[in-house]
């Protein structure tokens, strides 16, 4: 039986922001050290200080090369990653009671991105205050429920909120999870503030990706997949297959400078 290990991260939970962004990246277990290795020499290259956080992205070519990196390296690696978009408006049930409703998204995603790889899962979520102490226990015993039903072996062994200090993992789904949640919002909204280096970063990203914009959904795809919920969400700007273009140039200092002083 093959070894998942997965980390979860989310974004955009904050009043005024139309939408929020769950995202998981699933990581072989032996593929893990060598994972590690790649994500940690990107940040020596980067210049960022402390631990790698999509709210960093403010001010620097090489916080948005950071981005750019890491999602380079995602897409020729064998690791996946998996996003639920999620508009606020439409959802009933988050205008009900957020927590529950973002833990029904969170159940749904995690059930989505295991099912199709027939392996044991072990889930590091990053650490949050929740209502209820025992939350993660509770979204093992419901996702391995879902995942019964399903013609998959896949299995949740194990799930846990970490310090994501401790796991680079955790903090490069935080930069994906950010970077898909930031692209919803300005489709949403593009006249949004925020720091100009998140807007190239964006952009530059859905250009790897092979899109003029990082707001679209994906058809299901087992490497990288985006789903917009709830239903009446889908293909809305469209729905988009994921094209590579690793020929994306970095930004240099430069120009990154020329742009923000436009």
């Amino acid at each position: 039986m093959n070894e998942v290990v997965s980390f979860a991260d989310e974004s955009g939970i904050s009043k005024g922001s139309p939408c929020y962004t769950i995202g998981i990246l699933n990581i072989p277990s032996d593929y893990l050290d060598q994972f590690n290795f790649h994500i940690e020499e990107i940040y020596k290259s980067s210049g960022m200080q402390g631990e790698i956080k999509w709210k960093k992205v403010r001010k620097s070519s090489g916080q948005i090369n950071l981005c750019l990196n890491i999602l380079r390296f995602i897409l020729s690696s064998p690791c996946t990653f998996h996003a639920i978009a999620v508009s606020k408006a439409p959802y009933n049930k988050w205008h009900k009671d957020e927590e529950a409703a973002f833990y029904t998204t969170y159940n749904q995603l995690l059930n989505q991105s295991s099912k199709g790889l027939n392996a044991n899962f072990k889930v590091y979520i990053d650490q949050k205050s929740t209502k209820y102490p025992k939350q993660d226990e509770v979204m093992q015993i419901i996702t391995n429920h879902m995942l019964a039903k399903l013609p998959t072996t896949s299995k949740i062994e194990h799930v846990a909120m970490q310090n994501s200090k401790l796991h680079w993992g955790l903090q490069a789904v935080d930069i994906l999870t950010g970077a898909v949640n930031t692209g919803y919002l300005l489709y949403f909204n593009s006249k949004a503030e925020m720091q100009m280096a998140k807007k190239i970063a964006v952009f530059r990203m859905a250009a790897i990706l092979g899109w003029d914009q990082l707001a679209y959904d994906t058809r299901p795809n087992k490497m990288f997949n985006i789903w917009h919920f709830p239903i009446q969400t889908r293909a809305i700007p469209a729905t988009k297959d994921i094209v590579p273009n690793f020929s994306v140039p970095n930004i240099s200092r430069a120009e990154y400078e020329v742009i923000t002083n436009m």
